[in-house]
């Protein structure tokens, strides 16, 4: 049975604003003590003298000093040959954790011995802090296998990278194929996480947003900070290379597909293309199906878009539903 000795977290940090409520949310995790290193990317020192003041009072806090201009792909790779433990929490600095997040996390694990990936839902928050957690749900999605999850993913929106359980090894013989992941650029996590499963893993997705409060950035989100063109197709044509094995699973792709494109394409804001435009050049690069075609047509692509909103209502990505431990 795995416990708080089988895991470990690392936080990746390049300024020490928010990150001490971050490294205290997890000192609050009711699992017990597990180490925690702070992946310092910084150009000044004040993370470190911030951590080594924490450590004099809890000695399972450590600093590990990198470049100041890693890029967020080392900086996993760095992660995976420093880790340790049988099981890896990258967790963002400036988001804080429930503090039973890394209990149920291991509770799910030992009932499912084969996962090796949990994660959750999450909030945003303008202003997260470790102040008056409600109880959440132990409710959780279980995928069976790696098929099953980059569907899942695909669908979901709310899915959080930033509390992401990783099995170690996984990661460890994974993680240095990281040229590939330049295609995806700003949404490369999802890909990441996926690609560390062998294809029989399973995957362990917790559905109450309580688990992560999310630090959402005012100024950020006003920015063009969301993916490029190439970004988007990349991710839609990865996720419609699984999502082909089955009719079930091509049909869920049909169905999704426009809808997913879309909802990119805003969030990115180049607008240099019209969104019709953005399409085909999804549909040309391979990025799309048949289906989202059709929802292109003028006139009638109104009708096939309300077509596949209702049948998205009534067709779900197949996993099982765990209601309790």
């Amino acid at each position: 049975m795995y416990t708080n000795k089988n895991i470990e977290a690392f936080i990746p940090a390049n300024n020490k604003e928010f990150l001490k409520e971050s490294i205290i949310s997890i000192l609050n995790q009711t699992i017990g003590t597990i180490d925690i290193t702070v992946m310092d990317t910084s150009c000044s020192g004040d993370i470190e003298v911030m951590v080594n003041q924490l450590s004099n009072e809890y000695p399972n806090v450590h600093h590990y000093k990198l470049s100041g201009n890693v890029s967020q792909l080392e900086i996993t790779k760095k992660i995976a040959d420093i880790a340790q433990k049988d099981f890896t929490l990258i967790f963002n600095g400036g988001d804080i954790l429930h503090p039973d997040y890394l209990k149920y996390a291991i509770d799910a694990i030992n009932k499912y011995p084969n996962t090796s990936i949990v994660s959750s839902c999450y909030q945003d928050w303008s202003n997260p802090t470790n102040e008056n957690w409600a109880k959440a749900s132990q409710r959780f999605d279980y995928c069976t296998d790696k098929k099953m999850f980059v569907n899942y993913l695909y669908r979901m929106q709310r899915y959080s990278h930033s509390n992401t359980v990783y099995k170690t090894q996984n990661l460890k013989e994974h993680i240095y194929n990281t040229e590939y992941y330049a295609q995806f650029g700003r949404i490369g996590n999802k890909p990441l996480i996926a690609n560390t499963m062998k294809d029989n893993d399973g995957a362990i997705i917790f559905r109450s947003k309580k688990f992560l409060r999310y630090r959402v950035s005012l100024e950020k989100n006003n920015q063009n900070c969301g993916p490029s063109y190439g970004e988007i197709i990349a991710y839609s044509r990865f996720a419609k290379h699984y999502m082909q094995d089955c009719l079930y699973s091509k049909f869920m792709f049909n169905i999704i597909n426009y809808k997913q494109l879309r909802t990119a394409y805003f969030w990115g804001r180049d607008f240099t293309l019209s969104l019709e435009e953005f399409i085909q050049k999804a549909i040309d690069e391979g990025a799309g199906c048949e289906w989202t075609k059709l929802c292109i047509i003028p006139i009638i692509g109104k009708l096939f878009i309300e077509t596949a909103h209702i049948l998205r209502k009534f067709f779900k990505t197949k996993y099982k539903r765990v209601f309790y431990l």
